[in-house]
């Protein structure tokens, strides 16, 4: 951690947003601010019960989307000063980061290899053996994800982001809906130059899926400062194309995962049926999210009124 996320900032006058806000309907400003402040506290909450209690897949999951719609957003508001609250960045992405491979091995433990065992491939030799080879796989990198997360506190980024909040000069609405606009707009150039270079490559996909949740994230945000009606057309497709690449992805991983841990002479027969069938589920997956990115195009993109 580095010297900014180390030092204890004198405490802020509020921990909230709120502290900007005066009577009556709050500023683009404050409900933004408002926003990523229930993120970094959802984050935060995640990781205290996942230390003080049993280990839950969903609240990894809570831990690592809260981080990531942080990470996605923070940088496009901290342009609104000189500090660009880089190290901060920095630091979030690597406590996300830290547990991703529990996050893998949940997915493929609680949706994948169901989703193959169905009634076709339920009786296949080696089920019983394949299933406990990856539980105690899972139960090790759990056993890691909490080590990361101990050594992974968010207080000293929650306090450098509220103390930011705190001393920034707050922007107009005006000014908001320029930099979301350039954020979207951005986040949308990248996503559709990702969406070109597909090649069925697990790699191409990860990077398509992560511009997708980039540009959802930016929207969400920003949405109140833009016409309702346009953003949920968009968050809509966006929504199915997340879960088109999301499904393509968990495919390809557990295909490579798998491999992993079906070392056992009696779980090899799972292996290359499992591979075939994940191979060909992903394929289909990436043709539905094609389908919504091609929805995507049609729509009007609402953001560009607001950039002149």
């Amino acid at each position: 951690m580095n010297a900014r996320l180390q030092h204890r900032a004198t405490p802020s006058r509020s921990s909230s947003a709120h502290a900007k806000s005066g009577p009556g309907k709050p500023s683009e400003f404050d409900r933004i601010c408002e926003a990523l402040d229930g993120y970094f506290a959802k984050a935060f909450d995640a990781r205290k019960r996942l230390l003080e209690q049993p280990y839950e897949p969903k609240l990894l999951h809570a831990w690592r989307v809260n981080l990531r719609r942080v990470t996605a957003t923070l940088k496009d508001l901290a342009s609104l000063s000189d500090d660009d609250l880089r190290d901060v960045l920095a630091y979030l992405r690597s406590c996300r980061e830290a547990t991703g491979q529990s996050r893998d091995l949940d997915i493929l433990a609680q949706e994948t290899l169901p989703a193959f065992l169905d009634k076709d491939n339920a009786r296949l030799p080696g089920v019983e053996a394949a299933t406990k080879a990856l539980s105690e796989r899972q139960q090790q990198a759990h056993k890691q994800a909490v080590v990361e997360l101990k050594k992974h506190n968010l207080a000293a980024s929650l306090q450098s982001w509220r103390h930011w909040v705190q001393t920034v000069e707050p922007p107009t609405d005006n000014q908001v809906r320029k930099v979301a606009a350039a954020a979207i707009q951005q986040r949308w150039n990248t996503l559709k130059k990702r969406a070109s270079k597909l090649d069925g490559g697990q790699k191409r996909l990860h990077r398509l899926r992560s511009a997708t949740k980039k540009m959802r994230y930016s929207i969400e945000l920003y949405q109140h400062a833009f016409p309702k009606q346009a953003t949920s057309a968009w968050l809509k497709q966006l929504t199915d194309l997340q879960s088109g690449l999301g499904l393509a992805h968990d495919r390809m991983t557990g295909r490579t995962l798998i491999g992993d841990f079906l070392v056992a002479e009696d779980t090899q027969t799972l292996l290359k049926p499992f591979r075939q069938w994940g191979k060909r589920t992903a394929f289909h997956a990436s043709e539905e999210a094609m389908q919504s990115l091609a929805k995507l195009e049609k729509l009007n993109s609402f953001w560009r009124k607001a950039a002149h």
